[in-house]
């Protein structure tokens, strides 16, 4: 009982000195990128209006910033409306305040997701990956202009914790967390789902109703935020799809997507929305022939299995940006872990720091790092799954509880 109060006490410290910094500390923040769509979410959430009611939204977002509405750009909200639910609260700050709040939020969610990715590791190392998981520089990046994948990094982080531990609350919190970015987590939650299936006992038969009741409850309190989100918060998506890539087939693609499909379709083809989708296709369907050959091991293994989801997602995904590669912390991570032989782990590092240096050095251009990157941990996950091919059912994963 003492403990949970000073640990109550300790998180209320914390926030009461969050909100004083985010208050009374100026800053340069930019407000008017992607933290706008969530801030202004917020603000047409205290003002009692639909999130998704991009007129009704506009107006008051306007108003709040004293712009006329005429002269105001809105930024719609694209992420599902439990995500707003849980960062209501910056639209009763002002905008530079509510900034300054959501850094600190996101730099929280870093650190907490670094402590579930490193749990087991020994304690030295385990306090140096604090700030080096702030030097790979999509992190700095993303949390520099507000960026929303935060939560999605963290819920994957916390998933590799919970499944070796076999914790239902955590999980199933850890699956709500990586639908806040759906084109990021939805495979990631794919993964988790199979893998619950095919365990076959209480542990996996309890998580999944309780995802099963929390998804319930999740969308009946999306009505709080809009009376129509089934209805409008579709409509929007396919709104914001046309505007990035333009209506028909060959239009252009988003110009500073960091893709494999994106770059494969400008460099060697035509440089079409639909050949991006052909090659995202093909990749699809090549990694899921690859890694279907590992199939009895990745089941076996729930960080691999996650893992999976996430790199086929970072492969085939053709609206992704350099800040959206954060979530690699999670392969790096697990690839990083106790069992990895010395050469892993060096190759491991090196696919670590490269991305920083290249963007460093060549700005944008540098994003083909990241990819590069990626298509090394494929494989590594790969080759991880098949030399434990052998294993028995979960023994590889419950040795290390």
């Amino acid at each position: 009982m003492k403990r949970n109060i000073l640990i109550g006490g300790i998180v209320l410290g914390v926030i009461a000195i969050m909100v004083a910094v985010a208050l009374y500390f100026p800053n340069t923040l930019p407000t008017d990128s992607d933290f706008g769509a969530v801030y202004n979410a917020g603000v047409a959430f205290v003002h009692r209006v639909p999130i998704y009611d991009v007129p009704a939204v506009t107006a008051v977002a306007a108003e709040n910033a004293g712009v006329p509405v005429d002269k105001f750009f809105l930024a719609p909200f694209p992420y599902p409306p439990w995500y707003s639910l849980s960062t209501f609260y910056l639209g009763w700050f002002p905008i530079r305040s509510a900034a300054t709040l959501w850094f600190e939020l996101n730099l929280a969610m870093t650190f907490l997701s670094i402590w579930f990715l490193t749990d087991g590791w020994s304690g030295r190392l385990r306090l140096i990956s604090f700030p080096l998981g702030l030097f790979f520089l999509p992190v700095i990046g993303a949390m520099s202009i507000g960026q929303n994948v935060f939560p999605v990094l963290l819920g994957g982080a916390m998933l590799i914790y919970s499944l070796k531990k076999e914790n239902v609350a955590l999980t199933t919190l850890g699956m709500v967390l990586i639908t806040f970015k759906p084109h990021i987590g939805a495979l990631m939650a794919f993964a988790v789902l199979i893998y619950l299936i095919v365990r076959h006992d209480s542990f996996g038969r309890g998580t999944l109703r309780s995802l099963l009741i929390t998804g319930i409850i999740t969308s009946i309190i999306s009505f709080i935020a809009d009376p129509k989100w089934y209805i409008r918060y579709p409509k929007m998506l396919l709104g914001i799809t046309s505007v990035n890539y333009g209506a028909g087939s060959d239009a252009t693609l988003c110009v500073k997507c960091a893709s494999l499909p994106v770059w494969a379709s400008r460099w060697f083809l035509d440089g079409s929305l639909t050949t991006a989708a052909l090659v995202a296709f093909v990749v699809l369907i090549t990694l899921s022939i690859v890694f279907f050959l590992v199939r009895s091991s990745l089941l076996k293994q729930p960080a691999l299995l996650l893992n999976v989801g996430l790199i086929v997602t970072l492969l085939i995904s053709p609206y992704l940006f350099n800040y959206d590669f954060i979530v690699l912390l999670i392969p790096f991570a697990v690839l990083l872990s106790s069992k990895s032989g010395l050469i892993e782990k060096i190759i491991v590092i090196l696919c670590y720091l490269a991305p920083t240096f290249s963007i460093l050095l060549y700005d944008r251009a540098g994003n083909i790092s990241l990819l590069i990157v990626t298509i090394i941990l494929a494989v590594l996950i790969f080759l991880r799954a098949k030399s434990q091919v052998d294993v028995p059912a979960l023994a590889a994963y419950n040795t290390s509880n």
